[in-house]
């Protein structure tokens, strides 16, 4: 049983997620929203989002890796689950068995798989990538891609193929050039293939906010906007029907006076100028919070107050206007009644985005559903 002692958590809103699922679903036209999941739900805690999601409207869930995938299966999730990222082929009929969507990176890999995969067992559902400026994994060639449709075809007593996809690099930023060439070459690979799967999967969040004139969306796989982040970092739109799902709180367990000339945290970075109120909250880098975020102001109750002195593992301190009571909410991502802390404000007070930033918060902070 987990028990939860500090007030420090971050907060899941199942209102949010649902509202993005709708939003995707209007400016896309997407008939399948497969929302990304990966790396512990981007920081938000993959048993707690995952479901939720799928009870939100996704109609799938897209993950990294197949022990990912696995564990949402052993949740007791029965959405279609899509591999993204690189499976070993030895573990190929073990994803069959799960009936996860796997990616599959080149016609090599199908050969490899085909002595591990069981006649008479389930057949293992195929997404073929194609490389078209990613650089990542997949298929770059013509020749390359009919060998593999026919090997797919030829084996089909233990391949299905499910899907082809390919990954745009730049969908998400205004100067559109690289784009439109990855679209160019995803074309030229597949418009005169004689078949192709059900599942066609190119959008991406840039691409399903930005590109949908241009690209197939009955199937579109998000991961910031299913989060509630603009993936463009506000710079195309400003994501207003977009709501972050991750509100990001502690409280104040200390509160002191301080006099002149004291040093506050390891090594004395800061130094009280006068008598100070100073109160100590639960949380620090070993929670994930950069340790770059020193002279950041979080909310105290309804107050801007900076966090002064170095971040500790555990704790950190933040210099108070007056004295304020021990128990008080304090705020790092979230809003109040009067003021909010958005998840780019914070983010990018450390230079990162918010991706980055979520996922640097450790399983010790624990997650809460909440509506």
């Amino acid at each position: 049983m987990e028990i939860n002692i500090r007030a420090t958590r971050l907060e899941i809103s199942k209102n949010a997620l649902a509202q993005n699922m709708a939003y995707i679903r209007k400016v896309s036209g997407a008939q399948h929203i497969f929302f990304a999941v990966k790396s512990n739900a981007y920081g938000h805690g993959l048993d707690i989002v995952a479901p939720a999601a799928v009870n939100a409207g996704a109609d799938g869930l897209a993950v990294a890796i197949a022990e990912e995938a696995l564990h949402l299966r052993s949740l007791g999730i029965l959405a279609p689950i899509l591999i993204l990222g690189h499976t070993d082929p030895r573990y190929a009929q073990l994803c069959a068995d799960a009936s996860v969507i796997t990616t599959v990176p080149s016609l090599a890999w199908l050969q490899t798989a085909v002595p591990y995969l069981r006649h008479g067992r389930k057949k293992l559902l195929v997404s073929l990538a194609l490389d078209t400026g990613m650089n990542r994994i997949g298929i770059r060639t013509k020749s390359e891609l009919t060998a593999a449709i026919e090997f797919l075809q030829t084996n089909r007593d233990v391949y299905q193929w499910h899907g082809l996809m390919t990954h745009f690099a730049t969908a998400d930023v205004s100067e559109t050039a690289y784009f439109q060439m990855q679209l160019q070459r995803w074309h030229a690979l597949v418009d005169d293939l004689a078949q192709l799967p059900p599942m066609i999967h190119v959008a991406n969040s840039g691409a399903t906010l930005y590109h949908t004139n241009e690209v197939p969306t009955d199937y579109v796989r998000v991961g910031s906007l299913g989060y509630g982040w603009e993936p463009s970092g506000k710079l195309i739109t400003d994501g207003h029907d977009l709501q972050p799902i991750g509100q990001l709180y502690s409280e104040l367990s200390f509160v002191k006076q301080i006099p002149a000339g004291e040093g506050i945290s390891y090594g004395h970075a800061y130094i009280t100028q006068a008598d100070e109120w100073i109160g100590t909250i639960p949380m620090g880098y070993g929670d994930g919070l950069p340790i770059q975020l020193q002279g950041f102001e979080v909310l105290v109750g309804e107050m801007r107050c900076p966090i002064v002195g170095e971040i500790a593992m555990d704790q950190l301190m933040v210099r108070l206007p007056h004295e304020v009571p021990v128990g008080t909410k304090v705020t790092f991502i979230g809003a109040t009644n009067n003021d909010q802390i958005d998840i780019w404000e914070i983010a990018h007070y450390c230079h990162l985005e918010p991706w980055n930033f979520m996922n640097l918060i450790t399983s010790r902070v624990p997650r809460m559903l909440v509506n």
